[in-house]
């Protein structure tokens, strides 16, 4: 037999302005924390009580505290300058080769955007092709703002070259006696024609290979499948979308690889031998081809600037 759910009361409405009434949970809760804080109060007690004031340790002397926070040395030996340089050294050939494959990867992904670039304007003869969505037009279109690249699109295999003349049909070949037959020979029926250049197929001057008794079996047509134009332009532009996406990844990372590169080249320079003057400081500078920011100016952060003296060598 069940057992009956027997539910507590909940604060009557002339104690509301009091909050919520307490349950038995949350007596349990509540004494619990009351009680381990009581613990923990005497156990410092305790300590304070035995604990000895002559008490010494030479890490008292050593050590050194900030903010009530201690500080102890890790034991890190510090590196020598020529391993530093050697370091750096490695660390500059690791970044090179990145960014020669980086640039690679962009130069193949380029190339395959060129390739799949769709063809633009009148001249396409498929309505698939000329008529785009303007939401993943828009998308391709910020996509290669932002990238900084300008693609043009293949011209239509459909349009016209000018100045080309119409390559001649190919046709059968009449061979005439004399002058007399040549100048007849267009102005005779087409019925007689056509009959004449069947007997001269008919002749057979033996070269024709022979052919054989057996008859060959022919083979079924296979019905052509019906392909989804829509369904493909679709699946073409998705596919479009992604390389872009994977190029512009690929050219973010070239661009961070670079500054790397250069802060990597300038922290070695200093390492080396000859005096280095700074000349300027990190600064904003006007630039005409960066976008604008918030406050509507064109400026891009430009790094410190070193001069190092002009040392003669062999």
């Amino acid at each position: 037999m069940a057992r009956r759910n027997h539910k507590e009361r909940s604060q009557p409405v002339h104690r509301a302005r009091l909050g919520l009434l307490e349950k038995h949970k949350d007596y349990v809760h509540r004494a619990r924390d009351y009680k381990s804080k009581q613990d923990r109060i005497r156990k410092l007690r305790e300590k304070a009580a035995f604990r000895n004031k002559d008490e010494f340790y030479w890490g008292m002397v050593k050590g050194k505290t900030k903010n009530g926070i201690a500080i102890a040395d890790r034991g890190n030996v510090a590196l020598d300058m020529d391993v530093v340089k050697i370091l750096k050294s490695q660390d500059l050939g690791y970044v090179k080769v990145q960014i020669a494959k980086d640039e690679k990867k962009i130069t193949r992904l380029r190339a395959e955007l060129e390739i799949t670039a769709p063809v633009a304007g009148p001249s396409s003869t498929s309505s698939s092709t000329s008529e785009w969505d303007a939401a993943a037009e828009l998308a391709e279109v910020e996509k290669l703002a932002e990238m900084g690249i300008i693609l043009r699109p293949q011209e239509g295999s459909s349009k016209k070259g000018k100045g080309k003349g119409k390559a001649p049909a190919a046709g059968h070949v009449i061979f005439a006696d004399d002058k007399v037959e040549f100048e007849n020979y267009g102005h005779t029926s087409g019925e007689s024609s056509e009959e004449a250049v069947h007997n001269e197929q008919a002749i057979d001057l033996g070269w024709s290979e022979p052919s054989s008794s057996k008859k060959k079996k022919e083979k079924a047509i296979t019905p052509v499948p019906v392909i989804d134009e829509e369904a493909v332009a679709e699946e073409a532009r998705e596919h479009r979308m992604e390389l872009l996406t994977l190029l512009s990844a690929y050219l973010a990372r070239l661009k961070l690889l670079r500054q790397a590169e250069s802060k990597l080249e300038t922290t070695k320079g200093l390492m080396g031998k000859g005096a280095a003057t700074k000349i300027r400081e990190s600064q904003y500078v006007e630039d005409e081809t960066v976008p604008e920011n918030k406050n509507g100016e064109r400026t891009r952060l430009v790094g410190k600037m070193w001069k190092w003296k002009l040392e003669r060598r062999r």
